[in-house]
């Protein structure tokens, strides 16, 4: 069970707490509407200010990335290695939506508004379907692949559209992973997959866990962690 708060701090405005009884330390992430900090059960007000002063500069960093995001227009566009999206401008009078292959490209009328906060939203939804049709594509097949290539079992695999975890696995060898994997590098992608079928043998994160996730990635498991902790996905 889940708890969630909100308030509003003097230096880094709205804040959204979210107290987790799986959490074994504090998880600042800094976006668009807020900053987002998950919290132990057991972690203290003292506890949460302290790691405010201590991420200071990390936070700020975030939050001025956020401020240069690129904004939703005519030339906006995502590129990674399984997904990519982009807005054209064409000749007719409508919007048209094409997708191949996962690249999927909004072709919208000459001088076509993207200000208001409702078609921001639209092009958001537009994206988010669309990753999830890649999605579905491409994850359970490269997990199916590695799970075989390291002979690993799981029971099933399933999608979902977090932005705070990338991947899960149950007890029951269940693995959900999420579609904004398609927004990371090859490496990172097979790095967060590898990760959740370690847990079909090893459900925590003891020596063994990290032993078995160090062999099948070449010596490189927290090496390629600590990349995917400063890989941010930004969406409109």
């Amino acid at each position: 069970m889940t708890i969630k708060s909100l308030f509003t701090h003097p230096e880094y405005g709205k804040i959204i707490t979210t107290r987790n009884p799986r959490a074994r330390r504090i998880i600042l992430r800094a976006r668009p509407d807020a900053l987002y900090i998950t919290l132990p059960t057991i972690a203290t007000e003292q506890d949460l200010e302290r790691a405010l002063a201590q991420c200071g500069d990390k936070i700020a960093a975030q939050q001025k990335r956020l401020q240069s995001t690129q904004k939703v227009g005519i030339g906006y566009c995502i590129e990674a290695p399984l997904f990519s999206f982009r807005i054209v401008e064409h000749g007719g009078e409508r919007f048209h939506l094409k997708q191949t292959n996962g690249h999927t490209t909004l072709f919208c009328q000459q001088n076509s508004r993207f200000e208001s906060e409702e078609r921001v939203a639209w092009v958001k939804k537009i994206i988010t379907d669309a990753m999830r049709r890649r999605a579905k594509e491409v994850l359970p097949a490269r997990l199916k692949e590695l799970a075989a290539e390291h002979g690993l079992h799981y029971t099933a695999a399933s999608l979902r559209d977090s932005r705070t975890r990338w991947g899960s696995c149950s007890s029951r060898g269940n693995i959900s992973l999420s579609i904004y994997l398609l927004l990371l590098p090859c490496r990172l992608i097979d790095y967060v997959l590898l990760h959740e079928l370690c847990h079909t043998r090893e459900m925590n994160h003891g020596e063994r866990f990290w032993a078995l996730l160090d062999t099948l990635t070449g010596c490189k498991a927290k090496e390629l962690r600590k990349e995917l902790k400063e890989f941010n996905c930004r969406l409109p």
